[in-house]
């Protein structure tokens, strides 16, 4: 394996098995991963509020205490039996949440940072099924890619989703052989695919691409792979 190889393959597991970040930050919008209730309201009405999983909110400030007050701009309710006494959190009011959910969990664990729209990022292509010849290589890529990032599916449902469909540019160590010798070489790479993420804490994407090294002797010049990546999300 090349130096180059084995720094993609570092990069690759850093990047593709992100942690949530520690902190909640002020301004930013996230998505609950589980449904909470006792939320209290700023004004002080006395009454307890029940936020139902994938119900998003933004930080609006972080108290002293560590405690934050949020306001919710999607609410989910359910109709089920057992929340049929539950007070649902409201578009018009504030209220605080928890740093400690339960006393147990914090608030940063169970709350997702929701990105829509237009997003970038590092690509990293561990390996490549090259369908020429039904081969597979450790061409690795390091690349940019750019896309537009959905919320499908994320409602009072208990799975939520993004997908960010993509065009990536970057380059590739490549092996090419002439006259029974290997040689490595790199190359222009182009890339789409999609980014499946927070699926479960799952992590996954299908890459196709090709690479030019400008050399059309070269058994790969042009031709198409493909690349599968899975990845966790390390807590």
């Amino acid at each position: 394996m090349t130096v180059f190889s084995l720094l993609t393959t570092i990069l690759f597991f850093t990047l593709f098995s992100a942690a949530h970040a520690d902190d909640l930050k002020e301004n930013n919008i996230y998505r609950l991963g589980m449904t909470i209730s006792k939320l209290k309201s700023i004004e002080g009405d006395g009454l307890e509020y029940t936020a139902l999983k994938n119900s998003k909110f933004i930080i609006i400030k972080e108290q002293v205490d560590g405690n934050f007050i949020v306001r919710f701009n999607k609410i989910h309710k359910s109709n089920h039996e057992r929340y049929k006494t539950e007070n649902w959190v409201l578009y018009d009011k504030a209220y605080i949440l928890p740093k400690k959910i339960n006393g147990i969990l914090e608030a940063s664990a169970i709350s997702k940072e929701s990105i829509t729209g237009l997003s970038s990022g590092p690509l990293i292509v561990p390996f490549k099924y090259r369908i020429n010849d039904n081969s597979i290589s450790g061409d690795a890529t390091i690349g940019f890619y750019a896309g537009t990032t959905f919320e499908p599916g994320c409602s009072k449902s208990n799975w939520c989703f993004k997908i960010t469909p993509l065009i990536s540019a970057g380059i590739s160590q490549v092996t090419v052989i002439n006259n029974g010798e290997s040689e490595n070489k790199t190359s222009a790479t182009w890339a789409a695919g999609f980014l499946i993420t927070d699926w479960s804490d799952m992590n996954i994407g299908l890459i196709f691409g090709q690479d030019r090294v400008g050399d059309k002797s070269w058994t790969h010049e042009g031709e198409t792979w493909f690349s599968f990546m899975i990845g966790w999300q390390l807590k």
